[in-house]
């Protein structure tokens, strides 16, 4: 049996750790037994182990992010240069943490995790990064330049999870598309969300619109708020649903600007005439009855990335309205699973969203288009199978 260390960089529940734990379930453990590394104590670190996952917290190994969701600009230069002396020390520590725990692959779980993949391919040990999110350019591209030979040489095998962060990368035969998935056993197009619509006083007639990704700039919060203000002048039987992390007034999110973010997306909120329509959950625990509970999914992103709310809009037969940018666009059939909207347009959006939901047949017709389209692309087992086949290659 050969032991693979999974190496997780983030700090709460959303896409990769989430993606992660489906590829863990999805493992042969007669082949495969999954030990996963945490270099920060979040609740990510519980979702693993409430799985029974063998799982450590690390700290003192950092990761070094330049993609589109978390780049430092010039005014983080010290942020930059912490970064940057940080890496030797987290090779070190990466090392160290290797020494002791001895594993057949390292399977990093994001781009950013640089220093981690230098100390295990210096110890011999094959590594597969996973590239979930595209590659910043960044003002001069000296960064971008540094990460994508680092993956390059250091990597064994490379894992994106679309076509366009492939085409980031430097061309190699160590590159793998391979889509995230989902699993259907969960994401069911079955499930009632009848409990949802009675919690919130949805009315059999009423649209309901969700948004999964919290209170973000990258997710488009802003822009869907927007939207919504404009269907609610003219339609009062639409509801819309932000799932997702709220941010509170932190040192992280001021430095981040997430807080002054959150400010103006309220400020937006506060001067819609009908804004007991617009409900933000908070983090849920289970966004399955929320996107059984809607009649459309929306993507409404303003960087391009995998847009794992998409395919999970598919598997529970959703019709869908995002972004017109690299990820969604290879998730989403136009006129046939949803629509794209330039982003950064409320006006299309709110178009969007009403040509499809003031349209019941054609809502249908896309839902059922876009669960076809999840089955063939999206199937966890398939998937699963395509990243044990690069194992079985490397072992």
């Amino acid at each position: 049996m050969k032991k693979i260390l999974y190496v997780h960089h983030g700090r709460g529940i959303g896409g990769a750790p989430l993606s992660l734990l489906y590829t863990i379930r999805g493992l042969d453990r007669s082949r495969y037994e999954p030990v996963v590394l945490c270099i920060y104590d979040s609740e990510a670190v519980d979702l693993f182990r409430r799985e029974g996952i063998t799982t450590y917290v690390s700290s003192g190994i950092h990761d070094f992010s330049h993609t589109n969701v978390l780049w430092y600009r010039w005014w983080q230069a010290p942020k930059i240069l912490f970064k940057a002396l940080m890496i030797p020390v987290s090779c070190w520590k990466a090392k160290r943490f290797l020494s002791l725990h001895p594993v057949d692959i390292v399977h990093l779980n994001t781009s950013t995790l640089f220093a981690f993949a230098a100390a295990a391919s210096s110890a011999g040990i094959k590594v597969v990064w996973h590239v979930r999110e595209p590659l910043a350019k960044g003002y001069l591209g000296v960064r971008r330049s540094m990460v994508r030979r680092c993956i390059h040489r250091y990597a064994d095998a490379v894992i994106p999870i679309c076509k366009h962060d492939a085409e980031q990368l430097i061309p190699s035969g160590k590159v793998h598309v391979v889509y995230n998935f989902i699993d259907f056993s969960v994401f069911d197009r079955d499930v009632e969300g009848a409990s949802v619509r009675d919690r919130y006083d949805i009315g059999p007639q009423e649209k309901a619109v969700l948004m999964l990704g919290g209170v973000n700039p990258i997710k488009g919060t802003r822009e869907f708020v927007q939207a919504a203000a404009r269907i609610l002048e003219k339609h009062q039987d639409y509801w819309f649903f932000v799932a997702g992390e709220v941010p509170k007034k932190t040192a992280r999110t001021l430095v981040s600007g997430r807080w002054k973010y959150a400010r103006e997306v309220s400020g937006i909120v506060e001067r819609i005439p009908r804004r007991d329509k617009i409900v933000f959950t908070g983090n849920v625990s289970q966004v399955v009855p929320f996107i059984a509970a809607a009649d459309l999914v929306c993507f409404p992103s303003t960087v391009p990335h995998f847009a794992r709310p998409i395919i999970e809009a598919g598997a529970m037969a959703k019709p869908v309205v995002a972004s017109d940018l690299g990820g969604p666009r290879e998730l989403v059939v136009p006129g046939k699973t949803g629509l794209l909207v330039q982003p950064g347009d409320p006006d299309a959006l709110a178009d969007a969203i009403t040509a499809i939901l003031e349209h019941p047949e054609t809502a249908s017709a896309m839902g059922e288009a876009g669960y076809r389209f999840a089955r063939e692309h999206f199937d966890a087992e398939t998937n699963i199978q395509e990243i044990m086949n690069i194992y079985a290659r490397l072992v």
